[in-house]
C-alpha cells in the first residue's frame, strides 16, 4: 500500500493507494473506498464507486496525480 500526499488540502485526508490489477489501482482513504485509476496508455482515468465494473467516470486526466485528485475532492466521495 501506498500513502499518497496531495499539497495543498482543502481538507485534512489521507489518501491510500492499492495495486488490485495491473494499470488499475483502488483509492481510498482509511474508511472508506472512493474509487480507482486506470491507466489508459498514458492517459488516467478516475473512476467513483467500491467495484470498478459498475464505477462512474469522474474524467480523464494526463497524470495520475491530477486523477487522484479528482476523486479526493469529488463532494460525495468524502
Amino acid at each position: 500500500m501506498t500513502v499518497v500526499s496531495i499539497e495543498p488540502l482543502r481538507r485534512s485526508v489521507r489518501i491510500l493507494t492499492r495495486d488490485v490489477a495491473p494499470g488499475l489501482v483502488q483509492v481510498s482513504t482509511p474508511d472508506r473506498v472512493l474509487g480507482f485509476v486506470r491507466d489508459d496508455g498514458g492517459r488516467f482515468t478516475a473512476l467513483r464507486g467500491t467495484d470498478p465494473r459498475s464505477a462512474d467516470e469522474v474524467g480523464r486526466y494526463p497524470s495520475r496525480g491530477l486523477a487522484l485528485e479528482a476523486l479526493r475532492l469529488r463532494k460525495r466521495s468524502l
